[in-house]
C-alpha cells in the first residue's frame, strides 16, 4: 500500500539517494528573497522535476507556488544534515521519511515531514526566518502552531500504541549569492538548531528502544 505524499524514503540511505538524484551539491540556503530565488532556479532540471512530481501526485487543490519548491530544497538540505549527524543504528531503528504529506481528514493541510519510527511519529515543520528579522518570532509561532495542529489531527486518527510528537525548526539563510559571501553567524545558528533536534530525535529513539519487551525485561533485572 502506498502513502500519498511527495516522496517517501524507508531509510536514511534511500533519502540520501533521492537527494543525490536531484544533483543539489551546489545548492545553498540563500539570503535572497524566495520569489527571486524561484525565478533564478525555475529552469533548472531539479526544480522542474520536483514541481512535475508534485503535480502528478495531485497533492493539493491549490496552485503550487514556485517559492514552495525553494523551501522544499532548503529543508532537504537541513534534513540531510540532521540525519547525517544523528547517531542510531539503522538496523535497529526502522525510520521512514515522508515529505509533503496531506493529512487524512486534515482539510488539505500538508506536513513538511513525518519521521516515522516503529511506534512513534515526529511531525516536523521547518521554515526560514523572514527577511525582516523582527518578525522571526512571528514566523516561529506560526510554524509551531501548525505543527501542533498537525500532531493533534494525526494523534486523533492513529492507535494509542503510537506516540506522536511535533517539532518546529526555523533556519536562517547561509549564503548571499549576489555578494558571494557566506553568512557565518547564520551557519553557526543553524548548526546549533540542528544539534537541538538531533538531541530530540535521540530522546525519542531511546524511549522507543526502551519500550521493546526484551529491553523492559532487562531493566527489571537491574532490580534484583
Amino acid at each position: 500500500m502506498n502513502i500519498k505524499c511527495l516522496y517517501l524514503a524507508r531509510s536514511r540511505k534511500e533519502f540520501y539517494g533521492k537527494f543525490d538524484s536531484l544533483n543539489l551539491k551546489s545548492w545553498n540556503i540563500e539570503n535572497q528573497l524566495f520569489k527571486d530565488r524561484a525565478k533564478y532556479y525555475e529552469k533548472h532540471k531539479f526544480f522542474i522535476d520536483l514541481k512535475d512530481e508534485f503535480m502528478d501526485k495531485s497533492l493539493t487543490i491549490w496552485d503550487l507556488k514556485s517559492e514552495e519548491v525553494v523551501s522544499w530544497i532548503d529543508t532537504f538540505l537541513i534534513l540531510k544534515r540532521i540525519l547525517e549527524d544523528s547517531v542510531f543504528n539503522d538496523e535497529v531503528i526502522n525510520l521512514t521519511i515522508i515529505k509533503e504529506y496531506p493529512i487524512v481528514f486534515g482539510n488539505h493541510m500538508r506536513v513538511d515531514y513525518l519521521l516515522v519510527f516503529e511506534r512513534a511519529i515526529i511531525v516536523l515543520e521547518m521554515g526560514m526566518f523572514n527577511q525582516d528579522e523582527r518578525r522571526g518570532e512571528e514566523r516561529y509561532t506560526k510554524k509551531l502552531l501548525e505543527s501542533i495542529a498537525y500532531r493533534q489531527i494525526i494523534e486523533n486518527i492513529v492507535k494509542g500504541s503510537v506516540d506522536v510528537f511535533n517539532y518546529t525548526l526555523i533556519y536562517r539563510p547561509e549564503y548571499d549569492r549576489i555578494k558571494n559571501t557566506w553568512l557565518r553567524n547564520n551557519i553557526n545558528y543553524n548548526n546549533d538548531e540542528i544539534g537541538k533536534i538531533i538531541k530530540f530525535i535521540s530522546k525519542i529513539v531511546t524511549e522507543q528502544v526502551n519500550k521493546k519487551a526484551i529491553n523492559q525485561l532487562l531493566q527489571l533485572e537491574k532490580l534484583r
